[in-house]
């Protein structure tokens, strides 16, 4: 009789049309970790109804704290990014001190991420519209990284972000590159980019870093995990500790 064992549980705070996080974490991550999610409602309005939705992130974060689980990542980096280096670290730090584990936010995760790459100068591509970036690259630059260039694909709603192909993704990441940069950054959390990591690491000669890698990667490491993840780049192939402060 199969007995369902984990290693470790890790809750995912996902947008409402988010499909991307739920599907390819199961995929990629170590065995016996378990991924279990909560949503928050996204209606239609840009960077307002964002901004609205932040309204659902401690209900959201406290129905997984109720499983329990071993660590919790805030799977949207729009958001974070429009809160700003400072207020995101708090915001994360909140939430850990509300229901004692650990959190972390995309946008956090990421830039941990570039920094322990070594990534100061990065190409960032997205399927987003470029309002959306302006957030963005204020967050990287108060963080320490300058994004050479942005390149969003125009898109307005998160059910097309996840319909993009990776071989799409891989294509319009290519065609974006700057041969100035350390690395790419591939932005968004319904944006299936993980499947072109490896590829587009082989082709650039350069680290590359998406929103799922980091988040992974960091939420892995506040688990406990440390175990490497081959095929999926530089960043998940080597092992992982908990680092830097939370």
């Amino acid at each position: 009789m199969d007995r369902l064992t984990w290693k470790a549980k890790i809750g995912l705070v996902v947008v409402s049309s988010s499909t991307v996080c739920e599907g390819r974490y199961p995929r990629v991550a170590p065995p016996d970790v378990g991924f279990f999610t909560s949503r928050m409602l996204l209606k239609d309005g840009g960077l307002a109804a964002m901004e609205a939705m932040e309204a659902h992130a401690a209900r959201a974060v406290e129905e997984l704290a109720s499983v329990p689980v071993d660590a919790i990542a805030y799977c949207c980096t729009v958001s974070g990014a429009l809160r700003g280096v400072v207020r995101d670290g708090d915001f994360c730090r909140d939430m850990e001190r509300r229901w004692g584990i650990p959190v972390t936010s995309t946008m956090l995760a990421v830039t941990q991420a570039l920094h322990h790459l070594e990534l100061r100068h990065v190409v960032v591509t997205s399927p987003y519209p470029d309002d959306h970036h302006e957030a963005e690259r204020a967050y990287l630059k108060q963080a320490g990284i300058e994004a050479v260039s942005m390149r969003g694909m125009g898109l307005e709603k998160g059910n097309e972000f996840a319909k993009v192909t990776p071989e799409e993704i891989f294509q319009f990441s290519l065609d974006a590159w700057d041969d100035s940069a350390d690395g790419l950054f591939i932005s968004c959390m319904n944006f299936d980019a993980m499947p072109v990591v490896q590829a587009l690491e082989d082709r650039l000669g350069k680290p590359v870093v998406t929103s799922h890698s980091a988040t992974l990667w960091r939420a892995l490491a506040l688990a406990g995990i440390d175990t490497s993840i081959a095929g999926y780049g530089r960043l998940l192939a080597e092992p992982r500790t908990v680092l830097g402060e939370r």
